[in-house]
């Protein structure tokens, strides 16, 4: 067998690759399409990683230089949803979230013992120009300005990015409130307590209490990762083509702009401010968005489980007993109509109105938290063949 371990992989993983059962997988073995190695202590059979993308490619048109795969051939290890729940590298998210967010998201981008690396500033007049921004578009210019002054940005070793996201994500929050100064206040308070501070003071101009804090690093901690979402695909493949991390992390909050996206608690903002009653608000939002924003998940038809462990957090911070008597109302409105239950998005917009922020803000939350692990998604995609992310035009 060759010595490229990252040359093979397991059946799991192949079986996952191609979109299909394990079974499957050994009947092409049977019929010579594929072959399998044993090693001496591993579990599982290996498969050529080169084999099972070729078998998951369609017809590869002339002049390709790579296999150009289906979509349904990705595969990643960061996130899962298995029963209803969200898991993060096998990690359930409810005991992610007793983490400190450093801790989590390092977890989430492979390894828990990362530690953020030293980055160079930036011109103080560059900071103030960020802030004068539209507060959804500071992220993606922060960490550009960043970038421009990091001359190891393009780096695509994997210790190197996980270093320079634990570093970069604090620093970008920073200057979206105008600064590039340390804003941790006590020296020897944890990166949690740092990052959820900074994100306080950026958005809401204010430090917040320590019930606002953990609300904050609960809803931070849900939206690290889900998976092959729009953003992270965007990522992706920016990343196939070997761009840098900074520039594979602004690809993903352009997808995040969408009103489907990470825009989305915006619209469900709205709906716990309407004043009228929880039917009219319902009533309201089906005129204005042909739905309900902030209801349903189509891979949680049973709850989202990421709204309950925000609503959960929320049900602790004090004053927040009108807001959630508001949302119970809502959500058995559309209960009663739809049969769909709260996702993330509306807890988010519950978090918005208990911590007096901007509908903005909600975009933010996205970008700030996914930031992370869009970055572990960028780490596997540079272990992929580059450019392999071609369409292929419909014939006949």
């Amino acid at each position: 067998m060759s010595s490229d371990v990252s040359r093979w992989i397991t059946t799991t993983e192949a079986a996952q690759r191609l979109g299909v059962k394990r079974a499957t997988l050994y009947a092409y073995v049977s019929r010579g399409q594929l072959h399998s190695e044993r090693r001496s202590g591993q579990q599982e059979s290996l498969f050529d990683r080169g084999e099972i993308d070729a078998l998951a490619s369609s017809a590869r048109p002339a002049g390709a230089p790579q296999p150009v795969l289906r979509f349904r051939s990705v595969a990643t290890a960061v996130s899962a949803q298995r029963d209803g729940d969200l898991f993060y590298r096998g990690v359930p998210l409810t005991q992610v979230a007793t983490l400190g967010l450093d801790r989590a998201a390092a977890l989430v981008m492979g390894d828990a013992d990362s530690v953020p690396s030293d980055l160079p500033g930036v011109n103080p007049a560059v900071a103030q120009a960020i802030a004068s921004l539209s507060l959804e578009r500071r992220m993606p210019v922060a960490v550009q300005a960043l970038a421009s002054a990091d001359p190891f940005g393009p780096d695509t070793d994997p210790p190197r990015i996980r270093s320079t996201a634990l570093a970069l994500v604090p620093r970008a929050v920073a200057l979206l409130g105008g600064s590039d100064a340390d804003l941790t206040g006590d020296p020897s308070s944890s990166t949690t307590d740092r990052l959820t501070r900074i994100t306080m003071h950026a958005l809401g101009g204010r430090p917040g209490s320590p019930a606002e804090l953990e609300v904050l690093r609960v809803m931070l901690i849900a939206l690290l990762d889900h998976g092959l979402t729009a953003s992270t695909v965007a990522a992706r493949v920016a990343a196939s083509t070997r761009a840098g991390v900074h520039d594979c992390l602004c690809a993903a909050y352009a997808a995040m702009a969408g009103p489907l996206h990470g825009a989305a608690p915006a619209a469900a903002h709205g709906l716990l401010a309407f004043e009228g009653s929880a039917k009219d608000a319902v009533a309201e939002s089906f005129r204005r968005h042909g739905d309900v924003p902030g209801f349903g998940h189509f891979l949680y038809p049973e709850g989202d489980p990421r709204a309950d462990l925000v609503l959960e957090a929320l049900a602790g911070m004090t004053g927040t007993t009108r807001l959630r008597r508001r949302m119970t109302q809502v959500a058995e409105v559309v209960e009663d109509r739809t049969g769909r239950h709260p996702n993330v998005d509306l807890a988010g917009a519950a978090v918005l109105h208990a911590l007096d922020l901007p509908p903005a803000a909600g975009e933010v939350f996205f970008q700030i938290a996914r930031s992370f692990g869009v970055a572990a998604h960028v780490i596997e995609e540079y272990a992929e063949q580059p450019l392999r992310w071609r369409g292929r035009e419909a014939t006949g």
